[in-house]
């Protein structure tokens, strides 16, 4: 969590030689707002303050992050050891207000690729959620490293580090948006701690949740044969990423798809999703899978892929009979490679 700065009041003060109970007196007296940084070797403490009063603090060691009381008396220690640097900063008010209801925040999405969506993509769904919260962006081949601030859903601050230098404002979130577009990213979304449950939750199927553990089966036998007829004639893998494509672009229509959400996910043969199912679950699996065999057969040039999954297919209807008549799937198996 990388904190956007105004203006620098002091820096680069050498713990050795600076009385840090006297220079938080006097930022107290002089009624900061802002942050106070102590860094050392693989380490790094902030105390937040706002009209001069400590309101939180971070420390941050390798992959070791505190937050809250614990965390302001560890950085009142580390500056009162030899060695360390502390610099002071000034921030604007409703930042630091922000940063304060975020410093316990929880991850929302990981992991999230712009292999599979873009940056805006991501923002606008945000923005449409109304989330308070942050987006991390680590941009790929060490171009940078992000933060974009959102409040009620709308982007208020970010800040942008490549190689130590650091931008904040419109012109960090312009230069996250052009390294990402550029060379590609990775992004996690954190939110306050109390809207970590917003996201839609689709609706119950209590006669779905009675079968579930089949249906699932069902879906699972399906993907997987359907699976090893694409990368047995392309490559292992191969079927994953254009079927993850599909589920991008069906997010719209099947919002519990959607990638963001981090609810549906295929791999390795089984499916994790752990909602309650919602009434077109199976729909939308078909429809995903058609587009899917659809997209591998032009990609691979490979007419006859249809006719190898639907050889492929055969047996299934016996196998999973029960539940396919249960929820009248058999137009949705036959329709696959329609």
């Amino acid at each position: 969590m990388m904190f956007p700065k105004d203006r620098t009041l002091y820096a680069n003060l050498n713990t050795s030689f600076t009385s840090f109970e006297a220079l938080i007196g006097d930022l107290q007296e002089r009624k900061l707002t802002g942050y106070v940084e102590v860094s050392a070797t693989g380490y790094t403490g902030t105390l937040l303050l706002s009209e001069g009063e400590i309101v939180n603090a971070q420390e941050v060691a390798g992959d070791r992050r505190v937050v809250g009381p614990g965390a302001s008396r560890g950085v009142m220690e580390r500056a009162a050891a030899k060695d360390g640097i502390i610099n002071v900063y000034s921030a604007f008010p409703d930042v630091v207000l922000l940063l304060n209801r975020l410093m316990d925040s929880r991850p929302l999405y990981r992991d999230l690729t712009s292999a599979f969506t873009s940056l805006d993509r991501l923002i606008a769904k945000l923005r449409s959620d109304g989330l308070t919260g942050y987006v991390e962006v680590h941009v790929a081949e060490d171009a940078g490293v992000g933060i974009i601030y959102l409040a009620g859903g709308e982007p208020v601050e970010s800040v942008f580090s490549v190689s130590d230098e650091m931008t904040n404002g419109q012109e960090a979130l312009n230069a996250i948006v052009s390294a990402v577009n550029a060379y590609g990213g990775t992004f996690n979304v954190f939110v306050e701690a109390n809207q970590q449950q917003v996201a839609g939750t689709p609706p119950q199927a209590p006669a779905q949740e009675g079968y579930r553990a089949e249906l699932i089966a069902f879906w699972e036998d399906v993907l997987s044969r359907v699976e090893s007829v694409a990368d047995g004639l392309s490559k292992p893998g191969r079927f994953l990423l254009a079927f993850k494509e599909v589920l991008v672009s069906r997010a719209a229509t099947y919002p519990f798809l959607d990638p963001f959400a981090a609810e549906f996910s295929y791999a390795g043969g089984h499916i994790t999703f752990e909602q309650p199912l919602p009434d077109d679950f199976s729909k939308a699996l078909a429809d995903c899978l058609s587009d899917a065999i659809a997209k591998l057969a032009f990609q691979l040039k490979r007419a006859d892929l249809e006719a190898k999954v639907r050889s492929k297919l055969e047996g299934v209807s016996e196998k999973h009979a029960a539940v396919i008549d249960r929820f009248a799937l058999r137009d949705d198996v036959q329709e696959l490679v329609a």
